[in-house]
């Protein structure tokens, strides 16, 4: 996960973290934590973030998968689509 690229994200939307943990329903204590690597976000928790923030298919990409996955599905150093991955942008 691309952290510095999630925080951009979400300062650029909210302002502070707190302003998106409160958004989203989060305890405050929570995002800190992600942002550091102290806690990883579950799927159901990347698919909020995702929906909260309104990220596109590209921006999900860039912050969720852009290191090679073991299956390979994903490497995002070279742009390539990922086409087994759900994204709900409601």
């Amino acid at each position: 996960m691309n952290r510095q690229r999630l925080k951009g994200e979400i300062i650029a939307k909210y302002g502070t973290q707190d302003a998106f943990a409160e958004a989203i329903g989060w305890h405050r204590n929570k995002v800190p934590h992600i942002m550091t690597g102290r806690q990883k976000p579950d799927t159901d928790e990347v698919s909020e973030i995702t929906r909260v923030l309104g990220l596109s298919e590209q921006l999900f990409v860039e912050i969720f998968l852009h290191a090679v996955s073991p299956n390979r599905d994903r490497t995002g150093n070279n742009g390539e689509v990922c086409t087994n991955c759900a994204i709900n942008n409601g």
